[in-house]
């Protein structure tokens, strides 16, 4: 018999996109390390805040893998027709020099940054056209990990308050 989950806390835990209930646990352990918590609500914190890691981590690894994606099709293009268009199945040759570019080899990609940089443009420009490109499409993620950020930094000042009301609850109590 499997065991319900007996609070919110329990039932948000994300173990999608490569993450899982042993991560989880691992991230929140050191979360309750790093943060020395003590008390119940304190770990309670410090489980908040990892949880919330986790989200962030994931909402930016979907963002930079949609983005790295349009990168190696428009270097792809780029290296075939010297112009900012998406090419997904351009001549292998073009399309090894794009997975090299965003794959990561350092030197391969060094070697293809080299190219595109002797074909005309930069890595750096290939990235802020996709971006351009993906900006609405990207806002979801921005947005959520704006979010996301926020609610840790309040967490973790909810948890920074804890520790200076605590000494103070456990004298009077």
């Amino acid at each position: 018999m499997t065991k319900k989950p007996t609070s919110v806390h329990q039932k948000r835990q994300p173990v999608a996109l490569g993450g899982s209930r042993a991560y989880l646990e691992e991230i929140e352990s050191e979360f309750h390390d790093v943060l020395q918590a003590r008390s119940a609500l304190e770990r309670r914190r410090a489980s908040e805040v990892a949880i919330l890691e986790m989200e962030l981590k994931q909402h930016r690894r979907m963002r930079d893998t949609r983005l790295m994606a349009l990168v190696r099709d428009m270097a792809a293009g780029y290296f075939s027709t010297g112009q900012f268009v998406v090419r997904p199945y351009a001549e292998e040759r073009y399309l090894k020099l794009a997975r090299d570019l965003v794959g990561e080899d350092p030197t391969r990609q060094m070697k293809a940054a080299e190219k595109l940089e002797a074909a005309g443009t930069t890595l750096d420009e290939l990235y802020a056209r996709a971006y351009q490109t993906l900006a609405e499409d990207l806002s979801h993620h921005e947005k959520c990990i704006a979010g996301l950020e926020k609610r840790r930094r309040e967490l973790l000042d909810d948890f920074e308050a804890l520790r200076v009301i605590a000494p103070r609850m456990r004298s009077n109590g």
